[in-house]
């Protein structure tokens, strides 16, 4: 599986597509009845849900459907299925469709309102020191409590914070080799790690589909998102740039790879992405660097990327599409006057592994998940450390199970909730924090 991750002044959300989804009722649920995090499934968190899409600008101007989500919609019209217009976090004063194509290599308008831009902004306009080009090797710890970082300039210089709180918002593949350098976090450090596998299928129509224009993601079907205990599928966009095309289509011949790109303005990509019940963990080598494992054999994970594989087809098929080809191994192709229920059953046998369906994964979370239960989570319901006082965790690694949608708002309404509970904030996050120190 290709893990889409890096890191930035600004985090994931400089180069992500801006797709700002909250987190659904079932899974807030889920989050608040088996994993104890008090308050998610009420009021308290749309009040965090709310102050995040207002300080980041989420917003619906900036969402125009370029030729391949109207051809999403126009599939599920025929389908019966639904279809939703995504909100963005994207300024409407400096928003230009012509080059919004690009957005997940940055955004040359400054449209896009990135952590950068906003709570990064709020933190030095506050006094906050930001230093970039270091790497966190450890966390200090005094009498078992939270005193400092350790991390190491690219410079080679030794860099020493000493504070009472510390916290770990590395992401979800560097968080926990975080902790687990040094030597806290418990058990469950490292485990419970969800990706959100996703995959890509390409239809070809007969016009220039011009995907480049508008953002990569402003169509949603999530017709399938709980069509198993509470697990299922999304269908979205995804970006369309010849260099990413190229690299993404499964080679076979140069001559055959050549004549597929000169065909490429005329396709539009659909992505897939489960949500995941299976899940992997994130471990570290002898010199103390991440190492993730991860691998598709939960049932249910397996069932719902053969559904969203059939889904996609039967979407591309009634949206007009005269070739349909999953981003897999020896590249299977439908077309016009094949049958489709035969090529379905086909996609359908393609490996969930290296030569077969190609997955990958954009969403990391989960490997220091929130929790009652030291034994099988890291931090406790608000983000603290089980075994180590002081010590946060504020990414995605904190969610106990996969948000099911695009996490950033997600990530960002548990770390405005966590930030309440170190405040002491209201009676309840004090004490709570108190009971745990």
């Amino acid at each position: 599986m290709t893990i889409l991750a890096g890191f930035s002044l600004g985090g994931g959300t400089v180069v992500n597509w801006t797709n700002s989804l909250k987190t659904k009722p079932h899974v807030r649920e889920q989050w608040a009845k088996e994993h104890g995090l008090e308050g998610v499934d009420g009021a308290d968190f749309d009040r965090h849900l709310e102050t995040v899409c207002a300080r980041i600008g989420v917003n619906d101007q900036c969402s125009d459907l370029n030729r391949p989500h109207l051809k999403m919609r126009e599939g599920a019209e025929a389908l019966g299925w639904s279809f939703k217009t995504i909100l963005r976090n994207t300024d409407p004063a400096t928003y230009d469709p012509a080059i919004a194509g690009s957005l997940g290599f940055g955004d040359v308008t400054g449209s896009k309102q990135s952590t950068q831009k906003t709570w990064l902004l709020d933190a030095v306009e506050h006094g906050a020191e930001i230093v970039v080009n270091a790497f966190a090797t450890k966390v200090l710890t005094e009498s078992g409590r939270a005193a400092g970082v350790e991390a190491v300039h690219a410079s080679g210089a030794t860099i020493t914070v000493r504070a009472p709180r510390v916290v770990v918002a590395a992401g979800a593949l560097e968080s926990p080799a975080l902790l687990l350098r040094s030597g806290i976090g418990g058990p469950a450090a490292g485990d419970y790690l969800r990706l959100h596998p996703a995959w890509a299928l390409l239809g070809m129509y007969g016009e220039d589909m011009q995907g480049w224009w508008g953002a990569p993601q402003t169509g949603l079907i999530d017709e399938f998102a709980d069509v198993e205990d509470g697990y299922g599928y999304l269908i979205e966009g995804s970006q369309y740039t010849t260099g990413l095309g190229s690299s993404a289509v499964p080679f076979t011949s140069a001559r055959e790879h050549k004549s597929f790109m000169e065909q490429y303005r005329y396709g539009a990509s659909l992505v897939g992405l489960i949500r995941d019940r299976g899940h992997g963990r994130v471990t570290i080598d002898a010199n103390g660097q991440a190492i993730p494992w991860y691998s598709v054999t939960d049932e249910v994970d397996r069932r719902n990327l053969h559904r969203g594989c059939e889904a996609m087809i039967r979407l591309h098929h009634a949206a007009g599409a005269h070739m349909i080809a999953p981003m897999a191994g020896g590249m299977p192709i439908w077309r016009t006057g094949d049958d489709l229920e035969r090529f379905i059953a086909r996609a359908n046998r393609l490996p969930l592994r290296a030569g077969g369906l190609k997955l990958f994964a954009a969403h990391q979370m989960g490997s220091c998940r929130m929790g009652s239960d030291p034994k099988t989570s890291v931090a406790g319901p608000y983000g603290e450390l089980h075994d180590t006082p002081g010590v946060w965790i504020g990414d995605a690694s904190a969610f106990p199970t996969p948000s099911g949608t695009n996490p950033m708002i997600s990530i960002m309404a548990l770390a405005h909730r966590t930030a309440e509970a170190i405040t002491g904030v209201t009676d309840k996050t004090e004490a709570l924090a108190g009971a745990a120190n």
